[in-house]
């Protein structure tokens, strides 16, 4: 056997190697490319689910704001309520006095 015989199998058996190698880095840049995208749209949507987040908070602040400022109303309403029922007309006008200071504040 001369030298050129037995090269020539390592040399298709290298290329081939090589060649193999290439298309398995081109499938792993496809790979990657995929990921990075995959990674930008996950990104997007937890941003999206941060903002909704905030937004329901807010929502929920604001809520038990109306909500605790309902119960005072109800409270000085029955406060009014007791007055009149007990004929104490001047405390019955100086809590309407002042559920209607609240209110106008409020709705301002």
């Amino acid at each position: 056997m001369s030298k050129k015989e037995t090269w020539k199998p390592k040399t298709k058996s290298f290329k081939a190697r090589v060649h193999r190698i290439k298309q398995d880095m081109g499938k792993i840049k496809e790979d990657q490319r995929c990921i990075r995208d995959e990674q930008r749209d996950i990104r997007e949507r937890l941003e999206d689910v941060r903002r909704q987040c905030d937004e329901v908070r807010l929502e929920s602040e604001a809520i038990a704001k109306q909500s605790a400022f309902n119960r005072i109303r109800l409270v000085v309403m029955f406060q009014i309520i007791k007055a009149r029922e007990d004929g104490d007309f001047d405390k019955a006008a100086l809590l309407c006095r002042f559920l209607n200071s609240v209110s106008n504040r409020r709705n301002k």
